[in-house]
């Protein structure tokens, strides 16, 4: 996948790397955002699905990797500004976004600008994404989690403990590339970035549950990792948060990673690629799937 790395360039100079691969004549661009804290490489798996039968590009935001930091806020609104440059590179005739954890808010964030300015626009999927129907998220112990995270991920990443505590991302990925990923995600730099983004999400969130977007009946599936672990306490209010998304937009769909926690691109890369590709593809966009729960709504 690195070995597909081009740059391109936002309004203000940075530089953005991004990993795009798959058929330029399919008709339809699926990008992959990725989740706080880790370069795009992490999509290795599900971006080698879809590259066999669309154009699909991945790529690192701002400080991860090769990318060039970024001075300001880190808000929703200047992360999808970064994301609206890498999409409008592929000038996509049918575009399809995919987010994980918190880049769930970010491509809906475009998502409701592109079709408000009528740019293509096609589906989204979520993955287990960060949702702000979810109260656990505006909990003060939640808020000092956060803040204490963000104090201490450069510091961890100097003494190599980021890298042991991301591992899981790569996951099934091949040797070498798992460590190009890790490589991108745990460097100070890295460190940084992710601590930028991590000090606004209590912020950021609670303006999307204030201004939800306006995504119309735009086709969506919404992941759910299924598994929950011994010791955490928040899967089943993050998959209660999920259902309240399907069931506040017309056209969204329930998907279940039975076999997945939080990192389902590692565990059930397939089930992303089939979702991303139904809806790239227009084939039973507005229906249910075979691992669904809940019904897509139609307007």
């Amino acid at each position: 996948m690195i070995d597909s790395a081009a740059f391109v360039t936002t309004p203000d100079g940075r530089r953005l790397r991004t990993f795009a691969s798959g058929p330029r004549d399919s008709g339809a661009v699926v990008v992959l955002e990725a989740g706080l804290g880790a370069s795009g490489l992490y999509w290795g798996l599900v971006h080698g699905m879809l590259a066999e039968r669309v154009r699909v590009v991945a790529y690192e935001r701002a400080g991860y990797g090769e990318s060039t930091p970024d001075p300001a806020p880190r808000t929703l609104d200047r992360l999808a500004d970064d994301l609206d440059v890498v999409v409008d590179a592929q000038e996509p005739p049918r575009l399809v976004l995919v987010g994980h954890s918190w880049g769930g808010p970010i491509v809906r964030r475009l998502a409701a600008r592109r079709l408000s300015a009528g740019a293509p626009m096609d589906g989204l999927v979520l993955v287990d994404q960060s949702d702000e129907h979810a109260s656990l998220y505006f909990r003060p112990s939640t808020r000092r989690l956060f803040a204490f995270s963000a104090s201490v991920l450069e510091p961890a990443a100097r003494l190599g403990l980021l890298r042991v505590q991301l591992r899981s991302l790569v996951e099934g990925m091949e040797p070498v590339a798992a460590a190009q990923t890790l490589d991108a995600s745990t460097n100070p730099g890295a460190a940084r970035a992710a601590a930028a983004e991590q000090r606004l999400v209590g912020s950021e969130l609670a303006g999307l549950r204030s201004r939800p977007p306006r995504l119309g009946d735009l086709p969506m599936r919404v992941i759910s990792g299924m598994k929950e672990m011994p010791s955490d306490r928040t899967r089943g209010p993050l998959i209660a948060a999920h259902l309240e998304t399907v069931a506040s937009h017309p056209g969204a769909v329930h998907v279940r990673a039975e076999e997945s926690g939080h990192v389902v691109s590692a565990s059930e890369p397939e089930l992303v690629a089939e979702q991303a590709l139904e809806l790239a593809m227009h084939a039973g966009a507005r229906g249910v799937d075979s691992r669904s729960s809940g019904e897509a709504h139609s307007s």
